[in-house]
């Protein structure tokens, strides 16, 4: 498989989202995430030093072992103000991802994983894409970081309605580690 070529092709709906391109460099850790390391990932607004950088995973799809989700196996992607606390959560996830078929409008309680005062609590999964590859479905699933009132929300009458409560604030699709709940 050629991954350049694999990786153009599902990036296509991120950059015709995306106002500019997928930044030149990967975001790559010297302990890669076999060795349970974090993910690789590709960025939007990186080098531009905005405040909110897309991340957006570039390891997983390729990966026979991940779970997949209703449309085949996918990425993750999340627009966040927190390098760190991003990239950590995504690798938690894609761990996850392994073992779990994640998929849209799925919730996440991400509790155990981050200071028990912290803003976010939980993460909302919305299908950003799908692409077909060489015959085979393949996609992108967005990550929205969520406040716990938030979390209960989307529990209780669904993703798309936490979403669009979130569009309405403001507060979407931007994860903000330090956002107050809209609920």
């Amino acid at each position: 498989m050629d991954y350049g070529e694999f990786y153009s092709n599902l990036f296509v709906p991120i950059e015709e989202a995306f106002v500019g391109s997928i930044d030149r460099d990967t975001l790559m850790a010297i302990v890669g995430f076999d060795a349970g390391g974090p993910l690789n990932f590709c960025t939007i607004g990186h080098e531009r030093g905005d405040k909110f950088v897309t991340y957006v995973s570039c390891e997983l799809a390729v990966r026979r072992q991940q779970k997949p989700s209703e449309f085949g196996r996918y990425e993750l992607l999340m627009t966040c103000d927190d390098e760190e606390w991003a990239r950590s959560l995504l690798s938690d996830i894609g761990r996850m991802s392994l073992d779990v078929a994640f998929g849209d409008a799925h919730t996440l309680d991400i509790g155990r994983w981050v200071k028990p005062r912290g803003p976010i609590q939980g993460v909302a999964f919305e299908k950003f894409a799908c692409v077909e590859i060489g015959g085979e479905k393949f996609g992108i699933l967005r990550c929205i970081g969520i406040t716990r009132p938030e979390l209960k929300y989307a529990q209780k009458h669904g993703v798309p309605a936490l979403v669009t409560r979130l569009k309405e604030a403001g507060a979407y699709p931007n994860s903000s580690v330090r956002r107050h709940s809209v609920i």
